[in-house]
């Protein structure tokens, strides 16, 4: 399940219910190009040394990420207006990947900002 928060959503009372529910959230945040979202996503999900910082290597990183605690991950890329605003393709892409992984996987849930 993929859901979409805008600019004027309550993006931090969402973030805040989630952790309240005992789920696993995990931040990714921003990006301005396809090499900066590639690095925000290896950082704020500290994916291992052999992630390509390729579209394909996100997506089997992201069907390799293990939940801490064995709690349902909820995947949160925040501040991705940068990108849409200024690579409509790669923010279409990012958006393709997260929805095609999280369709696959029981265990997670994605979260796209557009602040």
């Amino acid at each position: 399940m993929t859901t979409f928060l805008g600019r004027h959503s309550e993006a931090d009372d969402h973030l805040e219910q989630l952790r309240w529910l005992g789920h696993d959230v995990r931040v990714v945040s921003g990006g301005h190009d396809k090499a900066s979202v590639l690095e925000a996503f290896a950082t704020g999900l500290e994916l291992p040394d052999w992630f390509g910082h390729n579209w394909d290597a996100l997506v089997d990183a992201l069907r390799d990420l293990d939940s801490r605690r064995g709690v349902p991950i909820e995947l949160v890329w925040d501040h991705a207006a940068d990108l849409r605003e200024q690579d409509r393709d790669a923010y279409d892409t990012v958006v393709e990947i997260l929805e095609q992984v999280a369709d696959e996987r029981d265990d997670l849930n994605v979260t796209v900002v557009t602040r």
